[in-house]
């Protein structure tokens, strides 16, 4: 069962201090203090984060087959180049793959999965009112991970949840029109709506309303 613990704020972070390292390597990357082509240095990172080397090679071979690091023979790991057009293929391939994990969702939720989902959008319908939007988006990619996981396909959630990840961590801005929580919240209603009548069609009617709206409001912020 999905874990979504780190929704609350008084969530504990209990993960591994190299799945921590990981993850702010990727986020450096993507936010380019880590700059494309930049060597990484193994000495300087097991220093800064306090891994020997073991797990930071371990780290460095998974970054690599995510497509965050190329690995070059006798030379060592070179910082990928995430440009805007990956980022644009990037939000065009979920806005191709959201829409399917909804459908299947919609099919395969479990009770239990059904009741966490209900509960995150309770958070998603008491914060847009409040115009707090960081709080909002934050539970609404809690919904969406219930989403993939409710799902129960191992490669489309692995890869919406990477594509959910540099989304959120690259330097372009998403430009937000002034109603925005009450949009987000109304997108998110639909698509809630769908699942609480497990009517299929039309929850993947709503996501792919959703997901091609979120794409046009992130370029537009390009």
């Amino acid at each position: 069962m999905l874990n979504i613990d780190f929704l609350n704020n008084d969530y504990a972070d209990n993960r591994t201090p190299a799945e921590k390292a990981r993850e702010q390597i990727k986020i450096s990357i993507l936010n380019h203090e880590l700059k494309p082509g930049q060597r990484l240095i193994e000495n300087k990172l097991c220093d800064q984060y306090s891994l020997s080397r073991p797990p930071l090679r371990e780290i460095i071979n998974q970054l690599a087959a995510e497509g965050f690091v190329d690995l070059i023979p006798n030379r060592g790991a070179f910082v990928s180049e995430i440009d805007s057009r990956m980022l644009d293929d990037i939000l065009y391939m979920k806005n191709l793959l959201y829409p399917q994990a909804v459908r299947w969702a919609v099919e395969r939720i479990t009770v239990d999965e059904m009741d966490v989902l209900q509960e995150v959008y309770g958070f998603i319908e008491f914060y847009a009112p409040t115009g707090d939007i960081p709080k909002l988006e934050r539970f609404a990619r809690g919904f969406d991970a219930v989403i993939y996981d409710a799902a129960k396909n191992h490669e489309i959630e692995r890869s919406l949840l990477k594509y959910d990840f540099i989304i959120e961590h690259t330097q372009r801005m998403t430009r937000y029109p002034v109603n925005y929580p009450e949009i987000i919240w109304k997108e998110y209603k639909a698509i809630f709506d769908a699942f609480r009548t497990r009517n299929v069609s039309q929850g993947e009617e709503a996501a792919q309303q959703h997901a091609f709206r979120s794409m046009l409001r992130i370029r537009s912020g390009a």
